[in-house]
């Protein structure tokens, strides 16, 4: 059979690219809000509107992934959550203020609650699509992330210092959810588990709370879950990085303001993935722009154990010739001329 994106995918991993890096954009909610024939409000619950979505902005652009959710939302949501659809994209507000006991938060089914049983109909109908020849990447964000979703952020860190065990036991109950989750999407059909783990961030906790209390959950996801992860958190993660490594994730996702080389650097034999910008090029960029900010990328970082990625999210606004713009910039870039494989 002809050479696939999954196969793409797998030799990026192996350090061994045979004509060029994957193409991962973080395209999810963009493509919902480019390719669906519905406010996404209204996308958001059907996995048939979904998908069709998805395919078509894949079929359309010619990127190597397929995206299993519309948006980040349906975690907390599935908890409890309420989350409102405005123009500028989807915005949840926490469940409650503070938390005095684990038992408080809800347990959600990882099968009927809210719409993950739309995300696992979705994830059952792109993996049929796809059949194995292309990445279908099943999504939750990471637990420290997910928990400041339900509680407020700035009641969570501080438990931090007022109420460690109690932050650690509401740690632990919403990973173990997170991982019946993963073992679920893996069931329906991801072949790929991307966790976005934004509040974890070096601008919101140190780099020594990141090391107690985010890198033991995510090794226990990434360990557990028998799929490739691919781990992003944004802003300057290189305070970070030693332990995004030990995290067990296949692709390090970095944030557009990092310097790949450094990180290549920094991090030798881990893939990387990143991170061109989502809106001073493709938002707000020319084409032209775009793909001199895809080459940068693929010179800083190389092309061996790379997947050209966005920095974050692509706004939804991105114009679609701009995206296309990325995907045909990386096709001529092929394999550049230094392989570090």
């Amino acid at each position: 059979m002809d050479y696939c994106a999954m196969d793409r995918f797998r030799d990026a991993l192996a350090g061994k690219p045979r004509d060029r890096v994957p193409l991962f954009p973080m395209i999810a909610g963009w493509a919902v809000a480019n390719f669906a024939d519905a406010p996404a409000a209204s996308v958001s619950g059907r996995a048939d509107l979904i998908a069709q979505a998805q395919i078509g902005a894949k079929e359309a652009l010619g990127y190597d992934s397929l995206y299993a959710y519309a948006d980040a939302l349906y975690i907390p949501e599935a908890f409890g959550c309420k989350v409102r659809f405005l123009e500028t994209g989807p915005l949840v507000s926490p469940l409650m203020a503070s938390i005095r006991d684990v038992g408080q938060l809800p347990q959600p089914d990882v099968r009927s609650s809210g719409r993950l049983p739309v995300i696992l109909e979705l994830t059952r109908k792109l993996g049929s699509y796809a059949k194995g020849r292309i990445p279908v990447l099943g999504m939750f964000e990471g637990p420290f992330t997910t928990l400041c979703r339900l509680v407020e952020a700035e009641h969570v860190l501080r438990l931090v210092f007022k109420n460690p065990s109690l932050l650690n036991a509401l740690l632990d109950r919403v990973s173990a959810f997170l991982l019946q989750f993963g073992f679920a999407l893996l069931e329906s059909g991801a072949n790929v588990i991307f966790i976005p783990e934004p509040t974890a961030s070096a601008s919101m906790i140190s780099p020594a709370m990141f090391r107690r209390l985010v890198l033991p959950r995510l090794k226990m996801l990434t360990e557990k879950l028998a799929a490739p992860c691919i781990l992003h958190i944004c802003g300057n993660t290189a305070p970070l990085l030693d332990s995004m490594v030990q995290s067990g994730a296949e692709v390090l996702s970095l944030d557009q303001c990092m310097d790949l080389s450094s990180a290549r650097a920094g991090s030798p034999g881990v893939s990387l993935g990143g991170n061109v910008d989502p809106v001073e090029a493709l938002l707000m960029g020319s084409r032209e722009k775009v793909a001199e900010a895809v080459r940068h990328c693929l010179r800083q970082a190389g092309t061996g154990r790379f997947v050209l990625m966005s920095g974050c999210g692509v706004p939804p606004g991105t114009p679609v010739e701009n995206v296309a713009a990325m995907v045909k910039a990386a096709e001529e870039y092929g394999l550049g001329p230094d392989d570090r494989g």
